[in-house]
């Protein structure tokens, strides 16, 4: 009974002392996310001209980002430390980073083809109105007078700026 109760307490010695994430690093749900934004921020910071400009442009961002999740340079300098000394930890928090930096460029992706998409439209419509002033009037008036039920409000809107105003009578 008694060599029962030193494993025991044996047991429960070596459990209790099982290392955690320390107070004074930044969580592991929490650090995708500043790594995230100062890789943004990197990035952007790296196609500024002059080496000078980038320097003060990159200590207001950095402290914009540190005020957003609470925490301070020292703090998130602790934190790369005792990361980079965990690799499997460090490698779990890359992985969200990763996603995350990935969502952000299909979104960005996503609204550059959309507008893109406007803009293409409406410059074959201005091309085909521009075209149109070449042709016969009949021509015109058969383009004018199109079905356009199936157009997006922005086409239609970009079709209205392009067109002129006509009025067609029936020569009947």
């Amino acid at each position: 009974m008694r060599n029962f109760l030193y494993i025991l307490s044996l047991f429960l010695l070596i459990s209790a002392c099982k290392p955690g994430i320390p107070k004074d690093i930044i969580q592991p749900d929490k650090m995708p996310g500043v790594l995230s934004d100062i890789h943004v921020v990197d990035g952007y910071i790296s196609n500024l001209p002059g080496v000078d400009s980038a320097k003060k442009v990159a200590s207001a961002y950095y402290k914009g980002i540190y005020k957003k999740y609470n925490v301070d340079s020292a703090m998130f300098a602790r934190s790369m430390t005792y990361y980079n000394a965990n690799p499997k930890l460090l490698d779990e928090i890359y992985t969200h980073v990763i996603q995350d930096l990935s969502r952000q460029k299909a979104v960005i992706t996503k609204s550059d083809s959309v507008i893109n998409a406007k803009n293409r439209i409406e410059l074959m419509l201005k091309l085909s109105a521009d075209s149109l002033a070449r042709k016969s009037p009949d021509y015109k008036i058969r383009f004018l007078l199109k079905d356009t039920t199936n157009l997006t409000d922005t086409t239609k809107k970009a079709m209205e700026f392009i067109q002129p105003k006509m009025v067609y009578k029936n020569p009947n």
